[in-house]
């Protein structure tokens, strides 16, 4: 087994990814195929009719360029940087699980599910036309110029804005957004040429069956390169969403052949892990004894749709539709976040863990509940407060042999917390894991070498230990 200190939540995507879906996104949304294309004659609607939903993008993507504007190889390296200027004082480089994101499907209500099955139908040159990334037709060119220096326009106002609420991180300076307007140009360019890396990574599969948008593609591959150049320290997990046409292959192509480690599900998008176009999924990560890293905190990322027509899978294999209405959540629990506590919630995977054929799925519970949960648990000293959510992931530790937990983006649980969840149930001992959750912890100006201190002393399992079995290093 590979030793050393393990980070098992990470992220190095950065803002470029993120707008590069933001187009997508909205130019299938102005041609009426998002998020799949739903006949051959496309549809350009007037401008100025572009959905205000998109704004809720448009400010992640501004956050995100706010904090931070390096390139994933350089998050890596600067997370390293910071790693080994902690109190940490480490010997060795730190081992990361960077996570992949999938955020194209944020603004499905449900109706991607009704096109599925109508678009698997197509002959194979068809297929690879509707799954392909978007592009710009000759004369639709002009049209997308203006489309995409509206978009550029909103992300640098809203970055400017943070920017002067001091919302940063590191690398941007206050008195300028210069660098952030060149990178918006920069996939602005790629985007309507179809070039930069485009060719590159089209080749990463060639069945005409899976779906690869240009953001996603483009993460996927700088992920590859990133475990080429580090393959000790680095171990990718794919952005696994049941909406996405062709995932199953994807698993297959990219986890199963070795280059990636894991999978990572982001549930408050909206679906749930009882989704029965996940299964697939699962048997394949029981076959080949597959990870499975999964959100569960109630903030986070979030879909954008009120309303979301889901499917569940239940525990005798009949597949139900479930309704999410954001009003009924919002007026059981009050100022938290909607889809998280829909969605993310740990008791959701009963369904699945409940079944035999599954009960054995390695499972990382990312963030334990969140912060104010585990603090909760070790302030009701090992009682089974109802709705806490760091005593559901407990309980389904006790139960069941591969579920483990991070501390992901948890600033402000300390040692003595743990110490005290541990104390009541020793089973957290053998399962929780060190982790980050770098960038997005810097989007809310936590230093990441902070963060490290702040860890400084954790035991030997927590440090590393517990990952390495979780990874199988």
């Amino acid at each position: 087994m590979q030793t050393g200190n393990v980070d098992v939540h990470c992220h190095f995507f950065n803002g470029a990814f993120a707008f590069e879906e933001l187009l997508e996104i909205g130019w299938r949304w102005l041609h009426d195929h998002y998020p799949y294309k739903q006949d051959e004659q496309l549809r350009l609607k007037a401008l100025n009719i572009i959905p205000p939903e998109l704004e809720k993008l448009i400010n992640y993507v501004a956050s995100l360029f706010a904090a931070i504007i390096r390139s994933p190889e350089e998050n890596y390296n600067y997370e390293q940087h910071c790693y080994t200027a902690s109190q940490w004082k480490p010997s060795r480089p730190l081992i990361t699980a960077p996570l992949m994101m999938d955020i194209f499907f944020m603004f499905d209500n449900g109706t991607s599910c009704k096109q599925k099955s109508k678009l698997l139908k197509l002959p194979a040159e068809k297929k690879r036309a509707a799954f392909s990334p978007s592009l710009i037709a000759e004369q639709e060119q002009y049209s997308f110029d203006e489309f995409a220096e509206e978009m550029k326009q909103k992300v640098l106002r809203a970055c400017a804005e943070r920017v002067s609420r001091n919302e940063r991180a590191l690398d941007l300076k206050a008195t300028s957004t210069a660098p952030v307007a060149a990178e918006l140009d920069r996939v602005i360019r790629e985007f309507k040429s179809g070039t930069g890396e485009e060719p590159k990574t089209r080749g990463l599969t060639a069945r005409s069956d899976v779906q690869m948008t240009r953001g996603y593609r483009k993460h996927l591959k700088a992920l590859m390169d990133l475990k080429k150049k580090s393959p000790e320290t680095v171990f990718p997990f794919l952005a696994v969403d049941p909406r996405r046409i062709g995932i199953e292959q994807l698993v297959k192509e990219q986890v199963i052949d070795g280059k990636f480690q894991g999978v990572k599900l982001y549930c408050p998008l909206g679906y749930l892990p009882s989704h029965p176009d996940l299964y697939p999924v699962y048997k394949l990560c029981i076959e080949h004894d597959i990870p499975i890293t999964c959100h569960t905190s109630p903030g986070g990322f979030q879909s954008k749709c009120g309303t979301i027509s889901t499917l569940s899978r239940k525990r005798d294999g009949t597949v139900v539709n479930v309704l999410f209405d954001e009003t009924t959540v919002k007026r059981v629990h009050e100022g938290d976040t909607a889809q998280s506590l829909f969605f993310a919630r740990p008791q959701n995977w009963l369904e699945v863990l409940e079944n035999s054929e599954f009960s054995k799925l390695r499972i990382n519970f990312a963030h334990f509940g969140g912060s104010d949960h585990i603090k909760a648990c070790a302030a009701a000293r090992g009682s089974s407060a109802p709705d806490n959510w760091t005593a559901e992931i407990i309980s389904l530790m006790e139960r069941f042999e591969n579920v483990y937990a991070d501390i992901a983006y948890c600033p402000d649980v300390s040692l003595q917390e743990i110490e005290a969840i541990i104390k009541q149930h020793p089973i957290v001992e053998e399962r929780l894991m060190f982790g980050t959750d770098f960038v997005m912890i810097i989007m809310t100006n936590e230093r990441l070498e902070e963060y490290f201190n702040h860890y400084t002393g954790i035991n030997s399992r927590m440090a590393g230990d517990n990952a390495a079995a979780f990874l199988r290093l």
